[in-house]
């Protein structure tokens, strides 16, 4: 497992000290932290390696390098369901990551569990195809194009082209309509299909949120569900093929 490069930690606590100069002397204990974490990890240390990684998530550092090295700290030290957790934290931050989608894959094909996608084809594709980017990206690509196509509205009214609609600006507001869908869609996924990954082996899987309910099945290490309901530390969890339970707080680690 290659850790991540470390300008990529270097480029968010840059825009930290630009946005806010009086948060420069944390940032700089943040570097030194992730830069000690690093050479821990190097030398073998995996445990004190994620427990620094730990204290920099702890202090709100939403980092894809962070989350991807904790995963790999964790993967060293077989918890497959932590080193998951995290890869899939980064990946959200940075969803086209080469070394964070490979070493994600990798783990994952290490389970011996697995969950037959009874999906349609088309909502896996979208599924696909939102998770291909931030909602950051999206919405900045979204007022760029609305930008651009307003703009050129604009400019031909100025010249007296009355506004008349070109293959140009069909073709833009097109491409504007489906950037701002995708967006819109986007918000609402991860508003509304909460990812989890399960942190115990044979996690049991329960007909109601106690521990008095019966169990309908049980789940594997590193497995994926989507949290439905949360209830008095219970969450009720649906699986991609159809089938939910309610499983207890601790046996899950949110996405």
């Amino acid at each position: 497992m290659v850790q991540m490069k470390l300008y990529w930690f270097l480029g968010i606590l840059l825009l930290t000290l630009l946005s806010n100069p009086a948060a420069r002397a944390e940032s700089q204990n943040s570097l030194t932290t992730f830069q000690k974490a690093n050479a821990a990890y190097r030398e073998g240390r995996y445990s004190e390696s994620a427990a620094l990684y730990e204290s920099l998530v702890s202090k709100d550092w939403r980092n894809a390098s962070v989350f991807y090295n904790l995963g790999n700290a964790n993967f060293k030290q077989d918890r497959l369901g932590q080193a998951i957790l995290y890869y899939e934290k980064a990946r959200r931050l940075n969803p086209r990551g080469r070394e964070i989608v490979a070493n994600l894959n990798y783990v994952r094909g290490l389970s011996e569990f697995r969950v037959e996608d009874k999906r349609n084809w088309y909502v896996k594709a979208g599924e696909a195809l939102l998770r291909s980017f931030t909602a950051e990206e999206l919405g900045i690509a979204s007022l760029v194009l609305s930008f651009l196509f307003l703009f050129l509205w604009a400019l031909s009214l100025y010249r007296g082209g009355g506004g008349s609609w070109g293959w140009k600006r069909k073709t833009l507001f097109l491409a504007t309509a489906l950037c701002l869908s995708v967006w819109v869609s986007k918000g609402l996924y991860e508003k509304t299909m909460q990812g989890a990954v399960v942190l115990k082996n044979q996690a049991p899987v329960r007909y109601g949120p106690s521990y008095k309910d019966r169990v309908a099945f049980r789940l594997g290490e590193g497995m994926s569900v989507v949290v439905r309901k949360k209830e008095d530390g219970w969450n009720r969890v649906a699986l991609v093929n159809g089938e939910t339970g309610w499983m207890a707080e601790e046996d899950l680690g949110v996405i």
